[in-house]
C-alpha cells in the first residue's frame, strides 16, 4: 500500500504584494499631480473670469457714468415734444375707435349699424374706380383709385343715388395723380346727419 505524501504547503508560496510601498509612493505621486493640474486649471479659468468681471464692472461704469452726464446735458433742454405729439394722436385715435365700438355694441345711432353702408358701397361700382380702403370712424372715408379724375365725381352721384347715403354731402375730396396712369382719391361723408 502505497501512501502519498503532499510536500506543499501555501504558507512558503512568494506572495506578490499588491499595496506596497512603492505601488502605494506612486499612486500618492499620481494623484499629488492630477490634484495640482486641476488646481492649476481652475487657477487659469478663476483668473479669465476675473478679467472678464473686471471689464464688465468697467463698463458698467463708464455707461453709468454716460448716462448721469446725459441726464445733465439733455435734462435742462425739456422733453422732445413729438413723441408727446405723438402720444396724443394715438390716444386720440384709440378714443375714436372705442367709441366707435361702444357704438356698435349698442347700437347706437343706426339700429342696423353700418351694414347698409357697406352694402350701398358693394351694390355701385363704376368701372375705372376702385376701392382700396375704407375707414369708419366719425365720418365714413373712403379711398381709392382712378383711371380718369371725371370718374370720382360720377362715382359719388352714384353714391347719392343710394338711400343710406342720400342726403349726405361729400366733406373732402382728395385727388393725387400718380406715376403709373391712375390716380388715388379719398373722400368723407359725415355718417350723422345735419338736424338742419
Amino acid at each position: 500500500m502505497s501512501q502519498q505524501i503532499n510536500l506543499f504547503d501555501a504558507r512558503f508560496r512568494r506572495q506578490k504584494r499588491h499595496f506596497s510601498a512603492a505601488t502605494l509612493a506612486a499612486s500618492l505621486a499620481a494623484v499629488f499631480v492630477l490634484a495640482l493640474a486641476i488646481q492649476q486649471m481652475y487657477a487659469y479659468q478663476s483668473r479669465s473670469l476675473q478679467a472678464s468681471l473686471a471689464q464688465t464692472d468697467a463698463r458698467v461704469a463708464q455707461l453709468r457714468d454716460q448716462v448721469t452726464r446725459f441726464a445733465r446735458e439733455f435734462g435742462a433742454q425739456g422733453g422732445s415734444t413729438a413723441l408727446a405729439d405723438e402720444l396724443a394722436r394715438t390716444e386720440e385715435a384709440l378714443r375714436a375707435r372705442r367709441g366707435l365700438l361702444t357704438s356698435m355694441r349698442t347700437g347706437a345711432g343706426d339700429a342696423e349699424g353700418f351694414s347698409a353702408y357697406l352694402a350701398a358701397l358693394a351694390r355701385r361700382t363704376t368701372h375705372g374706380v376702385w376701392l382700396t380702403g375704407i375707414d369708419i370712424g366719425g365720418d365714413l372715408v373712403i379711398k381709392g383709385r382712378a383711371l380718369d379724375g371725371e370718374l370720382v365725381p360720377a362715382y359719388i352721384r352714384q353714391l347719392n343715388r343710394e338711400e343710406s347715403f342720400a342726403g349726405r354731402a361729400v366733406s373732402e375730396l382728395r385727388m393725387t395723380a400718380r406715376p403709373e396712369d391712375s390716380l388715388e382719391f379719398s373722400f368723407s361723408i359725415p355718417l350723422r346727419k345735419d338736424p338742419s
